[in-house]
């Protein structure tokens, strides 16, 4: 934890609980300790900040590091065959790696105003701790705060699916499943090591979905949050082929499975929920947990619409995803909030629609939320996450004004600095910690593995289309218990 202070000398204060005003922010420990004009500077080091608005940092509530390489390299799929190309078909990867796919994603979101991320990281069980570790060592250097979920399964793929409607047997398996004591054990040794280690390293549970995991892990998942008081992290109903998978597993919803393991609480979060029906969403919002939208893989995925409207005002409290690189192409939270801006106009009534400011409160507050700490706020108390913008671009007349152009007209090229933590991350747009150039030769050395591995990965995907094909297609006919598509009439008769 930074020690130092750090004064923030008459900026425009941008936050979500007031109007704009020019102001002071003084930091200490890594927390805004004053705002208001005027403040003496002590002892502290003094950024000028006239003509620069600050923001809270943007939160990342849900992502995958280990795709952040990724981008250009999978085309628009539905969700079950998307992981055999994204994620069954990558080629391995190496703890080095893993440093530097996390390194590269953390340095983009610092460098375009995001502070904070929810990590749901793949981590290797065969070399948990050297990956884990790698993961939050290149968070910690690069001067980002995480939490970091490994995603774990210990169920084959195929296991997790339906095959109700396919004409031919279900296939091999993909591997050897792991097993739940050894990933159990792993997580723990996880916890022991990170929990309470650094302030903006935070160790969280994270199944990759409840029907990737046996109930054995589950059960022991939930134990394990438990007893360290920790955030929990999981994929629910992304898709619309999981509701009829979901309930021949459980006879109920996995929301009512998750619920009965005592994993939905504040600090629990839940990426997607697309398909989620209102007595679903009701339970999540009884029980305090924060459904995390992820609009821009939503679409390249075409898994659906979430009734974003519907749950602000039902007070369910919900956060904002970039989600993985291989189902987004970037980290950028600016065109997140964008594209869940503009994604809404196909749901509902125009006088329902959220606007901007709205989008850009839900990243800040449900982010908040999802990582279960002080963020997204610039009062006294919150942590010292602070973003400073050079204004060339926007006219900073009102707050209502300002956030929506930022969301709508911003990708990250007005950050000027970049606070975490009260330390100084990056300034006049580049990060301060961390040798780019050095950075930017590994990066691009492993993107063209990835490139030069995509025709395996075509075969790969060839063996399992049409199966897969056939029971999307079989679980999309089936009636379901709500509609989130936005259906298209053909422009020629042609069949839809």
């Amino acid at each position: 934890m930074s020690t130092a202070e750090l004064l923030v000398r008459g900026a425009t204060i941008l936050d979500a609980g007031g109007p704009l005003r020019v102001a002071d922010i003084r930091t200490e420990d890594g927390t805004i300790t004053e705002v208001g004009p005027g403040l003496r500077p002590g002892s502290a080091r003094v950024i000028e900040a006239e003509q620069m608005v600050a923001m809270p940092g943007l939160i990342n509530a849900h992502t995958h590091s280990a795709q952040n390489l990724d981008r250009g390299t999978t085309p628009n799929l539905p969700l079950d065959l998307w992981l055999m190309w994204a994620v069954f078909g990558k080629p391995a990867i190496t703890a080095e790696d893993r440093y530097t796919l996390a390194m590269a994603g953390a340095l983009e979101m610092l460098e375009s105003g995001c502070t904070a991320v929810l990590d749901h990281g793949w981590v290797a069980p065969w070399d948990f701790e050297d990956y884990s570790e790698a993961i939050m060592s290149a968070y910690a250097d690069a001067g980002m705060r995480v939490g970091l979920a490994p995603m774990i399964g210990d169920l084959d793929i195929f296991d997790t699916m339906s095959f109700a409607g396919a004409s031919g047997p279900r296939p091999e398996p993909l591997g050897d499943p792991f097993e739940a004591e050894g990933l159990l054990e792993s997580m723990a040794r996880f916890f022991d090591r990170w929990q309470g280690a650094h302030s903006r390293l935070t160790p969280m549970v994270g199944p990759s979905a409840p029907q990737r995991c046996s109930h054995e892990l589950m059960e022991g998942l939930a134990r394990l949050a438990g007893a360290r008081g920790a955030g929990f992290h999981t994929h629910v109903l992304e898709t619309r082929t999981q509701i009829g998978a979901n309930l021949e597993r459980y006879g109920r919803s996995s929301v009512s499975y998750l619920e009965d393991l005592g994993m939905l609480r504040p600090g629990s979060s839940l990426a997607h929920c697309v398909w989620m029906d209102p007595d679903e969403f009701s339970t999540v919002r009884r029980c305090g947990a924060t459904i995390v939208h992820n609009p821009v893989s939503n679409l390249r995925c075409g898994s659906g619409i979430l009734p974003v409207a519907d749950l602000l005002e039902g007070g369910v409290s919900v956060a904002l995803g970039a989600d993985g690189a291989a189902s987004n192409d970037n980290q950028n939270m600016f065109e997140a909030m964008k594209f869940a801006t503009l994604l809404q106009t196909l749901h509902g009534s125009h006088v329902r629609w959220p606007q901007a400011p709205a989008i850009w409160r839900m990243c800040l507050q449900g982010g908040a939320a999802a990582l279960g700490q002080p963020l997204g706020s610039l009062q006294p108390g919150s942590a010292a996450d602070i973003v400073l913008l050079d204004t060339e671009r926007h006219m900073p007349v009102n707050a209502e004004g300002l956030a929506t152009s930022l969301v709508l007209a911003e990708h990250g090229e007005s950050v000027h600095t970049v606070i975490v933590d009260g330390e100084v991350m990056v300034s006049e747009g580049r990060s301060t910690r961390v040798d780019k150039s050095t950075m930017a030769e590994r990066s691009r050395a492993l993107q063209r593995r990835f490139h030069e591995a995509l025709p395996e990965r075509q075969a790969f995907y060839d063996r399992y289309v049409d199966v897969l094909t056939e029971i999307h297609d079989y679980e999309m006919a089936r009636p379901a218990p709500v509609e989130r598509l936005a259906r298209i009439t053909p422009a020629f008769g042609a069949a839809g």
